[in-house]
C-alpha cells in the first residue's frame, strides 16, 4: 500500500520561521529535550504554533512512504525509502494573524544553544511565500516522526495528509 501525502497548500496566517541545527546525529535524548523546549514556550507563547520532524533520509533520494500493514490491532508503522544519513530535524515556527513568533525563536534559539553547549543553531524568517510552503512539503515528504501544534495540527488534519507519529 503506497501512502502519498498530499501538497500543503493552505494559506499561511503569519510569517515562517525555520531554526536550522548544525549538528546531526541527534541521540532520542537531544530530540526530546527539544520536543519538551517547544512544549514549554508554547504554553509560554500560546499564539505560536511549530512543525518538528525527524528524519534521517537524504533529500536528494527520499522516494515513497508506505505503511507497513500486518493486520493486527494499532497504527501501522510507516517506512520513508530513501538512502539513510544521521537523524537531524527540521522545526517550523509560525504565529497568528496579531502577534509574530519573533521573540519565541530567539528565546528557542538560546535554549537549543544552552543544551548543546555551543552555538549550533541559527534561525531565518521565510514569510508567507511559496518557499515556506514548499519546506513543509519537503519536511513532510522526508520525516520518520512528526510533531505538531496549533495550526499545523488543524490544516494537517483538514487535508488528512498524514496523522502525528510519536519516536
Amino acid at each position: 500500500m503506497i501512502y502519498r501525502l498530499k501538497e500543503f497548500e493552505a494559506k499561511l496566517p503569519a510569517c515562517l520561521y525555520v531554526i536550522c541545527l548544525f549538528k546531526t546525529k541527534l541521540s532520542k535524548q537531544d530530540i526530546y529535550a527539544i520536543q519538551n523546549a517547544l512544549r514549554r514556550y508554547n504554553k509560554k507563547y500560546p499564539h505560536i504554533s511549530y512543525l518538528l520532524t525527524v528524519s534521517n533520509t537524504d533529500s536528494s533520494h527520499c522516494l515513497q512512504r508506505e505503511l507497513k500493514i500486518k493486520g493486527k490491532k494499532g497504527r501501522p508503522q510507516t517506512l520513508v525509502f530513501g538512502n539513510k544519513v544521521d537523524t537531524h530535524i527540521h522545526l517550523s515556527i509560525i504565529g497568528d494573524e496579531k502577534k509574530s513568533a519573533y521573540k519565541c525563536v530567539k528565546d528557542l534559539k538560546s535554549a537549543i544553544n544552552k543544551h548543546f553547549k555551543g552555538n549550533i543553531c541559527s534561525y531565518s524568517s521565510w514569510g508567507k511565500s511559496q518557499k515556506a510552503k514548499n519546506f513543509i512539503n519537503y519536511s513532510l515528504k522526508q520525516a520518520n516522526s512528526i510533531n505538531k501544534s496549533g495550526i499545523f495540527n488543524e490544516i494537517l488534519e483538514k487535508q488528512r495528509a498524514i496523522d502525528t507519529i510519536y519516536l
